[in-house]
């Protein structure tokens, strides 16, 4: 199951891992620089969504039947489907997300829409018991993180502030997506899977 706190915490990881510095090599006395690159923390803020989202669900399974005469009832009904798939798409976010930096991208429209077509890309099959789910996900809306980000620099909010409101805004776009597809169980069961991620 999606969870808020999670993501949270992910993003605080990567960003205080942005913010690690160490002394210059033969630099002048106190003279600091990043230990890490800004492709690695975007590869730590994409790590910290991808951990988020393969906890993602849909379910309970309904209406899934064996085809019959009559039609019987499949084990995967009431089961809960679970994402299998949610590193697929992981690189592409990371660029994105590096995309932003570079651009310098304040409104983090780049990352907004790394995340859209992460989800798309990354939602391709759910399991759950007996049944195999393949299908595409849809996100409603795009994460709105503009606000958030204007909102945090304007009040000169804390990094735990910043990460609490991105993760909100994240959490109700992925909330808001829609998985359809096609259920085929190890009984012979056959039906719909058709549901927002939990």
């Amino acid at each position: 199951m999606l969870d808020q706190g999670k993501l949270k915490d992910g993003l605080i990881d990567a960003l205080k891992k942005g913010e690690e510095t160490k002394a210059v090599s033969g630099g002048e006395e106190g003279e600091m620089e990043s230990v890490h690159t800004d492709d690695d923390v975007a590869g730590f803020i994409a790590d910290a969504i991808v951990a988020y989202a393969s906890d993602a669900e849909i379910g309970p399974l309904v209406g899934i039947m064996i085809p019959s005469v009559p039609p019987a009832p499949s084990s995967a009904n009431g089961q809960f489907a679970q994402v299998q798939t949610a590193d697929l798409g992981k690189e592409a976010l990371k660029s994105a997300i590096l995309g932003g930096f570079k651009a310098m991208d304040a409104s983090l429209g780049m990352m907004s829409a790394g995340i859209v077509a992460y989800t798309a890309a990354s939602f391709t099959l759910m399991q759950g018991g007996p049944a195999n789910c393949p299908g595409a996900a849809v996100m409603a809306a795009p994460p709105v993180l503009a606000p958030v980000n204007l909102a945090v620099q304007n009040s000169e909010g804390a990094l735990e502030d910043w990460c609490d409101q991105v993760s909100m805004a994240i959490h109700a776009a992925f909330k808001a997506t829609i998985f359809t597809g096609a259920c085929t169980a190890s009984d012979g069961g056959l039906g719909a899977a058709v549901g927002p991620l939990q």
